[in-house]
């Protein structure tokens, strides 16, 4: 993927959502018997980050036609071409879609966060169904530029929030839904830390993989020298190319209840990162996540909704145990606690009972302390509250891959179409945001003495500024250095030319 080559047909970033989007050609899929797929029903499908989460895509789409795949790093990626011996393999995107555009249907986008919106909007224009790693976009500016071109497509488009609209994910909702704690005024999101964080930037000098071309892997932000720090799939804490825990993570929970409860966009938001050290001693880095952060959003009052406030935290932290919690019970290592006027309700992060495996509901006659949506608080309140009955669409996580392919068929949307996440992804992004200005030093104030004060004092000091956010603009109305990171700039040669 070489800045220097040249791209037939090639898309600027701003004419990319502008682009007519003609109607699809949608396979025919007139089974041949049970269990049958006709080679002409098979769904065509290219692949642009293979070696990492896009060979788990892929494998959700075995039984369709992989006809071409796309990977910087051939060693990493090598395995997944052996998989898939007919797919042709390129290393530059645009190539492959040069050579490939009339040979595939449909798109999957499984590169790093930085790179998802060029590559969603490009298959888009080329009229291709699209499956796409969250969060959507790497900015806020990229997510409402992806919904806009989204909505005007008639393309079949999903979310890789495998999780969303499962039994477990739909029972939380719908527990929440009953009024039980009455209007809610807070929830707590919180889950760990899954990525070297707290870092300061290498030093060291490492060459990449035979054959990688580095500088195309960052593409549209700056160029870093490499290092394994950031490839092999380290790189979500560094703002540059991830989005931190909070992007990456919030689209798994918000999705249970962002749209349900209208929360809508905040008015407000404040980030704060934790100080980390090593043995050389503090590290001051604006470029890395920290080690443990957490993050408020204000949402007004809005219809049946009452003001409320979101709080999220990672790294080990956890929210306040409520008083209403027996003693004798600890607080959940990750999860979602919903206050409201009448009582609480403790979810998993993923949804579903706080007391379970990982994605299970109650096995029949199992005995399980609160209901299969959550636990409600206080206990001797809701002592006789029932589960309510099922009533909201479901998607098993088994037939998370095989939901959207049969939506690409069908011309149909499917049950976490992008344009749905690009909200939960500017929410989530939002507190990415908070927590990059957070990292950034600040001066120190006017006639301050001591440290604060001193020569190199000022990058000592970092301020939770409460960010007050315009929705309908697109800015902060009153933060500059906030509003540089809604829509950060690409490197010219990168600015989306494919």
């Amino acid at each position: 993927m070489d800045s220097k080559e040249s791209s037939k047909g090639a898309l600027s970033r701003r004419a990319a959502i502008a682009a007519s989007l003609a109607p699809l050609i949608v396979p025919r899929h007139v089974l041949g018997g049970a269990g049958y797929q006709a080679p002409s029903d098979k769904l065509a499908i290219a692949a642009v980050g293979v070696g990492g989460m896009g060979k788990n895509y892929l494998n959700g789409c075995k039984d369709e036609n992989i006809v071409a795949l796309c990977d910087l790093d051939y060693e990493f990626a090598a395995p997944v071409f052996k998989t898939y011996p007919n797919a042709r393999s390129y290393r530059d995107f645009r190539q492959m879609f040069d050579k490939e555009q009339k040979n595939f249907d449909a798109l999957i986008v499984a590169t790093p966060d930085h790179w998802h919106s060029h590559l969603v909007l490009a298959g888009l224009a080329m009229n291709k169904h699209i499956y796409c790693a969250k969060p959507i976009t790497h900015t806020i500016a990229e997510a409402r530029q992806v919904k806009a071109a989204c909505l005007a497509s008639k393309a079949t488009t999903k979310a890789s929030i495998q999780d969303s609209r499962t039994s477990y994910a739909r029972a939380t909702t719908e527990l929440l839904l009953t009024g039980a704690i009455g209007p809610i005024h807070e929830v707590h999101i919180w889950t760990g830390t899954y990525s070297p964080s707290g870092l300061a930037r290498p030093t060291e000098v490492q060459t990449p993989p035979e054959g990688m071309n580095w500088d195309a892997w960052c593409g549209p932000s700056p160029a870093r020298p490499y290092h394994k720090t950031y490839h092999y799939g380290n790189w979500r804490p560094w703002w540059d190319f991830g989005t931190g825990t909070v992007g990456d993570f919030g689209c798994h929970t918000l999705q249970m209840f962002h749209d349900e409860i209208e929360m809508g966009a905040p008015d407000w938001v404040v980030g704060v990162g934790c100080q980390a050290f090593s043995l050389a001693g503090r590290v001051d880095n604006a470029e890395c996540m920290s080690i443990a952060n957490t993050v408020q959003w204000h949402i007004p009052a809005r219809n049946k909704f009452p003001e409320m406030m979101v709080f999220f935290y990672d790294g080990g932290l956890a929210p306040p145990r409520p008083a209403s919690m027996p003693r004798d019970v600890p607080m959940p290592g990750s999860g979602i606690m919903f206050v409201g006027d009448k009582g609480i309700q403790i979810s998993a992060f993923y949804g579903g009972n706080p007391w379970l495996p990982f994605g299970t509901q109650p096995r029949p006659g199992q005995r399980v302390r609160g209901l299969p949506g959550g636990w409600l608080l206080p206990e001797s309140r809701f002592h006789d509250f029932q589960q309510p009955p099922p009533t909201l669409a479901r998607c098993e996580k088994p037939d998370h891959y095989t939901e959207w392919v049969r939506m690409c068929k069908a011309g149909k949307k499917s049950i976490t179409p992008i344009e749905f996440a690009c909200g939960l992804t500017e929410f989530a992004l939002l507190g990415t945001l908070a927590q990059r200005r957070h990292s950034m030093p600040v001066a120190p104030p006017a006639g301050a003495t001591g440290s604060a004060g001193a020569a190199g004092g000022a990058r000592d000091r970092h301020e939770a500024k409460v960010l007050d956010w315009d929705s309908k603009a697109m800015k902060f109305t009153n933060d500059d250095a906030a509003n540089t990171l809604v829509d950060t700039p690409y490197r010219k040669e990168w600015d989306f030319k494919v």
